[in-house]
């Protein structure tokens, strides 16, 4: 009886161990494979933002001083170190009291995880489209609007998918999502009866029943996240500008190469390794690129990166060096000197804005970042 009792207990284990094992491997495939689907290396219309549109237009000019307080328009809050938390797994331990039947979870698609990942309603206006039987995608208009829309379907197999024109699957329901705000300022009331009106019209035509979120509550958030975009909104500019005799271009290239740059129709670029860009060097006057240069400047887009301050010091360790390498003065756009310590100051009012951006809970470089600073 006693043998008896212990195996059971043993199988009993056994079974506890073969779930949690099983839980965490779906677990670990489903994040691997959603890391990868977005970090490859495509055409991104998010990061296709022509390089010096910043709300303001104009670049940010860091104060040299490092007791000097940020340009009042960013509204940084003073001496706070940038936080960030790493959001942990909640796993719990299962009880050794009673022993639960192995349950087979169900495995959520990746593509559903993606579709849903690209509608945010802290981004999006969001209405949804019930259909009373089925709507095709050939049948779903293509929304013209001054702001991102973007459209997801619930297919007949219970899946979400985006709807774009090389959709060939029937719906029974859709969520469409018009951006809140962009670096053209935020969503008008306008613009979002346009788009309402557009969805009602659709819905009607296929005796659909179409809701929307609460429009005056929607508008008040865009204004309200335009401003939060607008105060962390920043171009960082460092200008190697010639003493005498203008730079030749083919030093430049072995040294920006020797850096990990690659070459463009503009300049150079410095991308991640999934292809996204960091940081770019080009002639100061944005003309094309020459055998000689008397001008150039690194642009570093803040919100739009990812590890801000990691690039920002590899940006500043570039730039200095190229300095050094040219005989070139490394100055702001108002043309004073960036030393060591201002380049330390940026540093730090970098650190600040950033856990601005984190407190918001939109990380730089992320896909939220990339839509609201496009």
């Amino acid at each position: 009886m006693k043998d008896l009792h212990l195996y059971s207990l043993i199988g009993a284990g056994a079974i506890v161990a073969a779930v949690y094992a099983f839980n965490w491997w779906q677990e670990y495939r489903y994040r691997k494979r959603t890391q990868q689907a977005f970090a490859r290396n495509q055409p991104d219309v998010l990061m296709d933002a022509p390089r010096n549109m910043v709300r303001s237009g104009e670049r940010f000019e860091p104060a040299l001083d490092a007791d000097d307080d940020l340009p009042t328009r960013l509204e940084l809050p003073a001496d706070e170190a940038p936080v960030r938390v790493e959001a942990r797994p909640d796993v719990r331990a299962e009880s050794r009291a009673a022993v639960p039947a192995p349950v087979i979870p169900p495995q959520q698609d990746d593509g559903d995880a993606l579709a849903e990942s690209l509608l945010d309603a802290n981004v999006d206006f969001i209405a949804e489209v019930h259909a009373r039987d089925v709507i095709a995608a050939r049948a779903v208009p293509r929304i013209a609007a001054p702001k991102r829309v973007q459209v997801i379907g619930l297919t007949t197999d219970g899946h979400w998918d985006v709807v774009n024109s090389a959709s060939s699957a029937d719906y029974t329901a859709l969520r469409l999502g018009l951006q809140l705000a962009d670096r053209q300022g935020p969503l008008s009331a306008e613009q979002l009866n346009a788009f309402c009106m557009a969805v009602q019209q659709f819905a009607d035509e296929h005796e659909a029943v179409a809701t929307f979120a609460q429009r005056s509550g929607k508008l008040a958030a865009a204004g309200e996240l335009d401003e939060f975009c607008a105060s962390v909104d920043v171009l960082i500019g460092l200008n190697l500008v010639s003493a005498g005799r203008p730079f030749q271009l083919e030093k430049v290239r072995v040294l920006a190469e020797q850096s990990g740059l690659s070459r463009t129709s503009e300049g150079w670029v410095y991308k991640s390794d999934s292809g996204k860009t960091l940081f770019t060097l080009a002639n100061q006057d944005q003309s094309p690129l020459g055998p000689t240069s008397t001008a150039l400047t690194l642009l570093f887009d803040v919100p739009r990166v990812a590890g801000g301050l990691a690039v920002f010091d590899y940006l500043s360790d570039f730039a200095q060096q190229l300095a050094g390498s040219l005989d070139a003065s490394l100055v702001d756009d108002n043309g004073r000197a960036l030393t060591a310590a201002s380049l330390d100051n940026i540093r730090r009012q970098l650190g600040q804005l950033y856990a601005k951006m984190d407190d918001r809970g939109i990380a730089p470089g992320s896909v939220a970042a990339l839509r609201l600073f496009a």
